[in-house]
């Protein structure tokens, strides 16, 4: 089986299950009232836990795997870059683009105050301002990578890339 044909049997295999998650999560018992009476607790918050604890998992053994294979590999490669791609250029601005929306979470999320929920859990302002530094991070780069995806998808880089006659 081609590589290519195993990854997107993985892609449809995850989206499939993401989507089921949260359809159960949504459908299954949705209005199970709290202690309180007033919030609302899914039956199936577990469910959409535990898939995301797995999908975090999986993303950063593979992350890890791509490491390691990528550096076993190009270890004794000191020739040019067989398929042009700058790699090292990318990697810079992958980790810049990450460190960057991370600085700007940080201080976006500065000066919050703990956080107590109807139950009476305090949760430390420190800790607020990470989760928030982390949510400032994760929307600054869904809007990079959406901008990215639909960039390469109008194909305006190939037009460029291609030398004219």
């Amino acid at each position: 089986m081609k590589l290519e044909k195993l990854s997107n049997i993985a892609l449809y295999a995850c989206i499939g299950v993401g989507v089921l998650c949260f359809a159960l999560f949504f459908l299954v018992d949705y209005s199970n009232m709290d202690f309180d009476g007033v919030h609302v607790s899914p039956a199936l918050t577990d469910l959409v836990l535990i898939l995301m604890y797995l999908l975090f998992l999986i993303t950063a053994g593979l992350t890890i795997w791509s490491l390691v294979r990528g550096a076993t590999i190009n270890s004794g490669n000191t020739g040019p870059n067989p398929t042009g791609i700058p790699s090292g250029k990318v990697t810079l601005c992958t980790w810049g683009t990450v460190i960057v929306s991370l600085v700007i979470g940080l201080i976006a999320g500065l000066g919050e105050e703990a956080y107590t929920t109807v139950s009476g859990v305090t949760t430390s302002a420190g800790m607020v301002t990470v989760v928030d530094m982390w949510l400032w991070a994760i929307y600054i780069l869904s809007i990079i990578a959406i901008a990215a995806v639909v960039i390469s998808m109008s194909g305006y880089l190939t037009k460029s890339a291609t030398p004219k006659e």
